[in-house]
């Protein structure tokens, strides 16, 4: 029953870390991008399985900035779509990547008070220019607008279209790193390790029930930007250390 009761309790720890269900990737677009910007040429997560939960809200880390950058984008809107963040609660955008972006641009995201800045650098790393905007506090989403008038958000249940399971669509999966490879991030031939302070933010930019779905048409890895625990998955991992604790007095008793 001892043994029973702490394996219970560490299960429901992991489930705490992996609660959103996996979204479906086709073809093999994704796995190829990333294997190709990994040394040795093979990206050790599968995308159809090692997909990071969760992903659909998030903040800055204590440093109060944050670095994304444009890895690849394997799209037909690739020179039309936008990325930014989002306020949670007014829907105020502030943009990333432009249409204009491409490989190698990055835009670094500061934040003062609910203040963020976002300034935008070429592949080069020379300065293109700056956007503000004042959120209502420190968490954020993420955002993809597209040409067709569509714009989807990490937040699943605002994009407002769903599969015949009546599940919101997740229009952008993300993967984590753990320090155990080494990446090309930007196309310019020197390899980073790909550490737990990294993610890959890939997005589709069609309706799922008309797409590919095969998230290629934006990868952007971001560094220093961290998911903010669902509150649902909060009280898993906190089901799930108690659990563990009584079975440790237990033990001891």
């Amino acid at each position: 029953m001892k043994i029973k009761r702490l394996a219970l309790a560490v299960s429901l720890i992991a489930f705490a870390g992996s609660a959103s269900a996996l979204t479906q990737i086709n073809g093999t677009g994704l796995q190829d991008g990333l294997n190709n910007a990994t040394q040795g040429g093979v990206f050790n997560q599968d995308v159809t399985v090692d997909q990071y939960s969760p992903s659909e809200v998030w903040t800055l880390d204590a440093v109060s900035a944050g670095n994304a950058l444009m890895m690849f984008e394997f799209a037909g809107f690739a020179t039309q779509n936008t990325m930014g963040v989002y306020d949670l609660t007014s829907g105020l955008q502030l943009e990333l990547f432009a249409g204009s972006a491409s490989t190698g641009d990055t835009a670094r995201l500061g934040q003062i008070g609910n203040t963020f800045t976002a300034t935008y650098f070429d592949a080069a790393g020379a300065y293109v220019g700056q956007n503000s905007a004042v959120f209502s506090g420190s968490n954020f989403g993420f955002y993809l607008t597209t040409p067709q008038s569509n714009t989807f958000f990490s937040q699943s249940a605002l994009n407002g279209d769903t599969d015949a399971d009546g599940v919101d669509d997740n229009h952008m999966v993300t993967f984590r790193g753990d320090g155990s490879q080494n990446m090309d991030a930007n196309n310019d031939g020197n390899y980073k390790s790909f550490t737990s302070n990294n993610f890959i933010l890939a997005w589709e930019d069609l309706v799922l029930s008309g797409s590919d779905r095969d998230y290629s048409d934006m990868v952007v890895m971001v560094e220093s930007f961290l998911p903010v625990p669902e509150p649902g998955t909060l009280a898993l991992l906190g089901l799930g250390l108690a659990g563990l604790g009584a079975a440790r007095r237990r033990q001891k008793a």
